[in-house]
């Protein structure tokens, strides 16, 4: 994704002063006395903690003036992560509390306060469940729809919890305004929950779409077809994407992101492809014509670079060249005269989508195209297996370093790809990448 290092730095510095920003307030005047390193390690990781917990609602909540340039994908990344890191300080703290002073093991005895022990096992279990159901989604077989609803509420119900907790505790909040400053961080994160599930939606009612057509394409994929209804429609920066809500409300579960495949120079007339993977993308094909839709966006940083002078290296695998052909499209429109290399991996030539209309688009621009088959028919005499450095050896345009180079499909393969690339002395900067696995 594209980001310069000192924006990354002063985000970086941002996130972390907000994650401490409890700490600092309970550390003001009037502190209580000092319990013993322990003991007040173990309450700074539950601070901690709660702190990251209610800055997960906005690394989550789409929007798009905060950690512009890192890419939505990045950041969901991020948010899983931290997630993680949450989990383990929230655990971690009255682990090491009762290591240090077994007498507030009485904490989670019910029989001493059923409400402060219920509290506790509540955001325990919660916490544990918010990270486990989202790292293992798909292998415990939720569906998303159940996932997405259960993440929010249990989210919110462990905030909820642990902002009582502290107050009911009240060691270093005792006084009115620490409490009140407790409670606005997590009025704060119940807000952005509002926002982004309620507010968000209401919007998108003023600007409705529906769904012209569904195209039938290679390898089982369908393009949904979505056009502005009275209104302009969607601007977008080519490679970028948008939340899809079809039916009749978009107060609704089933919101997916999906990368625009149509030209930036169509904001009215917009296209989506996808493979039938999941359950939701499995029905496009029986999706009626005329059903209304709605889209929130765009968002995401895998976009063009028209500052370019001698134009880009594009390596797609799969369904992943569905922001790319946005931007060859876009380029096409535009009489872009600049070189062009896209590398497109597939298991076979039929399993090739937009195969014809990349044929088309290397009339229409100065596009060379070198299709990777895994499995290719007996006549083909073109690369063969997977994107390996050979390949890229034989094609990349030199100088490499004067390209910008554009990567979206498999895990496997833009590892690979990524790693090479920075061996031949890309530039950071120059190398953008969009991972679909971001929910």
């Amino acid at each position: 994704m594209r980001y310069s290092y000192l924006q990354a730095t002063l985000w970086a510095i941002l996130y972390v002063l907000l994650v401490l920003s409890p700490l600092f307030l309970m550390l003001l005047h009037p502190s209580p006395q000092g319990r013993g390193f322990w003991m007040e390690f173990g309450v700074a990781l539950g601070f901690v903690g709660l702190a990251m917990l209610a800055l997960q609602f906005l690394i989550t909540g789409r929007f798009r003036n905060f950690a512009v340039g890192f890419g939505s994908d990045n950041l969901l990344q991020f948010h899983l992560a931290t997630g993680v890191v949450a989990m383990c300080l929230v655990l971690a703290h009255p682990i090491v509390i009762f290591i240090a002073d077994s007498h507030y093991l009485v904490f989670f005895d019910p029989t001493e306060n059923f409400m402060r022990a219920f509290a506790m096992a509540g955001i325990t279990i919660g916490v544990v469940l918010v990270v486990v159901l989202s790292v293992w989604r798909k292998k415990v077989r939720l569906i998303y729809e159940w996932w997405r609803i259960s993440h929010g509420l249990l989210a919110f119900l462990v905030l909820v919890a642990g902002v009582a907790h502290i107050i009911q505790v009240g060691h270093f909040t005792d006084a009115w305004w620490k409490q009140a400053a407790i409670v606005a961080i997590g009025v704060a994160a119940v807000a952005l929950l509002i926002h982004t599930r309620l507010i968000k939606p209401h919007i998108l009612k003023k600007f409705p779409y529906r769904v012209a057509d569904v195209v039938a394409e290679r390898a089982d994929a369908n393009t949904l077809v979505i056009e502005a209804v009275d209104h302009e429609g969607m601007p977008f920066d080519a490679g970028q994407y948008a939340w899809i809500t079809v039916g009749e409300t978009p107060y609704s579960l089933q919101q997916h992101p999906f990368s625009f495949a149509s030209s930036a120079d169509e904001p009215r007339r917009l296209t989506f492809t996808a493979k039938p993977l999941g359950d939701w993308t499995a029905t496009w094909s029986d999706i009626e014509p005329g059903t209304p839709a709605y889209l929130e966006g765009p968002y995401g940083a895998f976009t063009l670079r028209w500052d370019s002078p001698c134009g880009s290296v594009f390596l797609a695998g799969g369904i992943g060249i569905t922001p790319i052909m946005s931007m060859l499209r876009t380029l096409a429109d535009r009489g872009d005269e600049r070189h062009y290399v896209l590398f497109y991996a597939n298991k076979t030539w039929e399993a090739v989508i937009f195969r014809e209309e990349i044929e088309e688009l290397e009339e229409r621009l100065n596009l060379e195209v070198i299709h990777v088959l895994e499995d290719p028919p007996p006549w083909w005499d073109g690369e063969v297996g997977y994107v390996e450095p050979e390949v890229l050896d034989r094609h990349l345009p030199e100088p490499c370093s004067a390209y910008f180079y554009y990567l979206c499909g498999p895990e496997p393969m833009m590892d690979l790809v990524e790693s090479e690339l920075v061996r031949r002395d890309i530039p950071l900067p120059k190398i953008m990448s969009e991972r679909f696995e971001i929910v």
